[in-house]
């Protein structure tokens, strides 16, 4: 239609709103005080009812609420997003509206004007209503009008002539539609507004189509936020974690990859997104295989050729699933040897406990040997710890490394003569999955690889069978091991403190041990007397265990009677300190906390000490007697003899043989 003058516009409003029905309710229910009308809707009653409640005044144009410079400035700064997503929609609709006689409004959902459009004699009649930019058009300042409805109800209305409650807006049509966001929140309102000439059925439809349109704008904003902000979340969450992190989709195109991942495998994490994992660095195939095949992979060790070399990770791969269980991809996950073995060695208790001050003692002899043992902790050298069972070997070896400059690395102690003889190849030395039967299918890592930076205590090792001698020789020399199954090598760092509790002179003299195996080890030699050789040390050690097990046990420390003492001070003591602590227990239960006598003391009935030769050179002779004195004594029940003498079955066998028994 074409422009009118505001003048034409009210004549041609006010013929055209008589024989309204609308208007004689409107009468009704303002001049007469009726509260049904039956031609009005009912949510125009609800508004009309709320305007009388509240005591808006139908005759009279109320004052505008007038906003300054700065408050206006505030309001639309608050609602930049909400006019910036909406001005698309506006341009439009301004472009179909010019010349129409129609105005077209944004408001916020408190019902303040932001956005004003039309031609310009309507918009000089909607000023006279005060209907500009910054104005309220709530019910409770304008009246009943088709913005305050709509966003009262929540609903797309439109509202013609007298179904407005202030008569001086029966001359316009509004027609507005509320824009939410999509958790259903109210942000505001779209209307358009024209000379009251009925309803304008194809107006409503507009500004509906309208809203939903900026409603679907505002919800792919939002999207398109979360997205950029979940993407954000990940990238910091990838990139804090301390493991590397590789996301791939089903075509190993790489997704992610974490800034670990990178410093890991020598790559720029720009260069790397988006390329295949197999193009970017080559890896073993069973992780390949994992991946292709949509299988779990843990706790695999698998090999890189990466840009900084050769390179050897902790891994695992998990299928990423969607919701409706398809696998997307998969992320691997990779973490440093070091790391594993850290962890490994906190939760088996493979740590060194023990320092110098533990040992107890005052016989020079024995802190002669303790100042080379300290020595020996100053350098990288090979330790050779020779003394009986029970004189505290693993006691010296402990000291040894927390005394040296690797105290804050792997301690790993391995009974060489413990292990079965198929089994310490693997023990020592690692093996590949599947090297053999009953293999694990990851693989497994040796001893000196858990050693690794640290130190390795060898106890027993003259429990070595003469052919593991020969490799245990080589890793030694080489600095590096290669597991059974594999061809790759695997270089080492580790601190090596062997234990033998025969003299290993000996045995190369009866080529039982080889020699050149023996004069690596034998770098440093400690040689830990036996406690019958430290007379004055004995009273200092009974006090020690006896005060220590007293605080484990929460009771009082008793007294020793004399005839105790001297029990214990003529007794020879085969089983050294490791003996002498377990009869103080014993005794100590046994008592109940009352003075310890020598009944209390249960010690087997062996050689004199004087019988015993003495000095590293007897301890292959004393060793025989011993094993035939307690085999003797149980009966030749090896069960019986193994246990009294503290040793492996398959030590106590092995050392049959050799003596002849």
């Amino acid at each position: 239609m074409k422009s009118i003058g505001a003048k034409a516009f009210r004549l041609e409003i006010a013929s055209s709103l008589d024989g309204d029905p609308v208007k004689s309710a409107w009468e009704d229910f303002i001049l007469k005080g009726q509260n049904s009308p039956s031609q009005v809707r009912p949510e125009i009653l609800r508004s009309w009812a709320r305007c009388r409640e509240i005591g808006v005044d139908p005759f009279t144009k109320c004052t505008p609420i007038v906003l300054s410079n700065n408050e206006l400035k505030s309001l639309l700064t608050r609602n930049r997003e909400l006019i910036e997503i909406s001005k698309p929609v506006i341009d439009m609709i301004e472009i179909s509206i010019r010349e129409t006689g129609f105005i077209f409004t944004l408001t916020d959902k408190d019902g303040y004007v932001l956005v004003v459009h039309g031609d310009k004699d309507i918009l000089e009649m909607a000023e006279q209503n005060y209907y500009v930019l910054g104005c309220l058009r709530s019910i409770e300042h304008a009246g009943t009008n088709a913005i305050g409805v709509c966003l009262a109800e929540k609903k797309p209305i439109q509202i013609t002539g007298a179904e407005h409650y202030k008569i001086h807006h029966h001359p316009w049509t509004c027609s507005s539609a509320p824009l939410c966001d999509r958790q259903g929140n109210l942000l505001g309102a779209i209307t358009l507004s024209g000379k009251s000439m009925g309803r304008h059925k194809h107006t409503l439809a507009l500004v509906t189509a309208a809203a939903e349109t900026i409603e679907s704008q505002l919800r792919e904003r939002a999207l398109t936020e979360d997205k950029q902000r979940l993407s954000s979340i990940l990238n910091m969450i990838f990139n804090a974690i301390s493991d590397g992190l590789i996301a791939v989709d089903n075509n190993l195109e790489v997704i992610r990859f974490n800034k670990k991942a990178a410093e890991m495998l020598g790559l720029n994490t720009i260069s790397v997104v988006g390329h295949l994992l197999t193009k970017v660095v080559k890896s073993d195939d069973s992780l390949i295989r994992s991946l292709k095949e949509k299988n779990y992979l843990s706790n695999v060790e698998i090999g890189f050729n990466s840009p900084i070399g050769q390179k050897s990770y902790i891994c695992s791969s998990d299928p990423v699933r969607n919701t409706s269980g398809h696998i997307l991809g998969a992320i691997i996950t990779m973490t440093e040897k070091r790391q594993v073995i850290n962890i490994a060695q906190k939760f088996s208790g493979n740590y060194a406990k023990y320092e110098f001050k533990d040992i107890i003692g005052n016989s020079s002899t024995f802190n002669k040997q303790i100042e080379i043992a300290k020595i020996a902790a100053r350098t990288n050298s090979k330790v050779l710890i020779i003394g009986e069972s029970g004189t505290g070997k693993e006691l010296f070896a402990q000291a040894i490394h927390n005394y040296s400059h690797r105290r804050n690395e792997p301690f790993v102690a391995i009974s060489c003569a413990a292990i079965p003889r198929d089994l310490i190849e693997s023990e020592l030395f690692g093996y590949k999955g599947g090297a053999f039967t009953g293999a694990r299918r990851e693989g497994q890592m040796g001893k000196f690889e858990l050693a690794n930076k640290g130190t390795l205590f060898l106890d027993e090792v003259n429990g070595l069978p003469l052919d593991r001698q020969a490799k245990l020789l080589r890793v030694i020399q080489q600095r590096e091991i290669t597991r059974l199954g594999d061809r790759r090598t695997i270089p080492v760092d580790v601190k090596v403190i062997a234990a033998s509790n025969i003299d290993l002179i000996s045995e190369v003299e009866n080529k039982n041990f080889r020699e050149d195996l023996y004069y690596r080890l034998n770098v440093v030699e400690v040689i830990i007397p036996p406690l019958r050789e430290r007379a004055e040390d004995l009273i200092v050690l009974i006090d020690y265990i006896l005060s220590r097990h007293c605080k484990e046990m929460g009771i009082e420390k008793p007294e020793i009677s004399n005839g105790a003492i001297e029990v214990m001070r003529t007794y020879h003591w085969p089983g050294n300190v490791r003996e002498l602590e377990n009869c103080i227990e014993r005794a100590l239960l046994i008592s109940e906390g009352s003075t310890l006598q020598k009944e209390h003391l249960s010690m087997r009935p062996q050689k004199r000490a004087s019988d015993f030769p003495s000095g590293p050179a007897s301890l292959r002779q004393g060793y025989k007697e011993m094993i035939e004195g307690t085999l003797n004594r149980c009966g030749g029940n090896v069960t019986m003899a193994v246990r009294e003498l503290g040793i492996a079955r398959s030590t106590l066998y092995r050392k049959m043989k050799e003596f002849g028994m």
